[in-house]
């Protein structure tokens, strides 16, 4: 698998190492700010888009589509979650058959589904680094400190 792109920020960053002519800072594009949450979205929903909008300042207008998808996905999620409370995992079938409860499939589609968003919106650990927004480390300092504190 080849490896990502690396973000124009992370280039600066380095110095960029390949040395290829980089994009002016006045060329590249503004984050331009997502405006206020549809009305339709529920509870989870809109809790969800608060949450996103508030911690993910990279997230702009041009990706409000698929914010709002992301959004009422975390509603349907919602919704199967307290369906499939009332209900069983394995449900009988008018013949006598027991078959698993379509919603537990349902249920694991449209949670995929939400990470796969979730993740072009940059909003996992890993895209946040490919992004250049965070970096992922095996182990902080903290916990290096404490390691070596319990090792004695």
């Amino acid at each position: 698998m080849p490896n990502p792109p690396v973000p124009i920020e992370r280039k600066r960053a380095l110095g960029n190492p390949g040395k290829r002519a980089l994009p002016k800072v006045s060329e590249t594009a503004v984050v331009v700010p997502i405006s206020d949450a549809p009305e339709h979205l529920g509870e989870g929903g809109l809790a969800a888009w608060h949450q996103i909008t508030r911690t993910a300042p990279w997230i702009g207008a041009s990706d409000q589509g698929l914010l709002v998808s992301l959004c009422e996905k975390i509603d349907r999620r919602d919704k199967m979650v307290e369906q499939m409370a009332n209900d069983q995992f394995v449900i009988v079938t008018d013949k006598g058959y027991p078959v698993a409860n379509p919603l537990v499939g349902m249920l694991s589609t449209i949670e995929t589904d939400i990470v796969k968003m979730m993740s072009l919106l940059g909003l996992t650990p890993t895209d946040r680094t490919r992004l250049g927004i965070a970096e992922v480390k095996a182990q902080s300092t903290l916990e290096k400190l404490r390691a070596l504190k319990d090792a004695k």
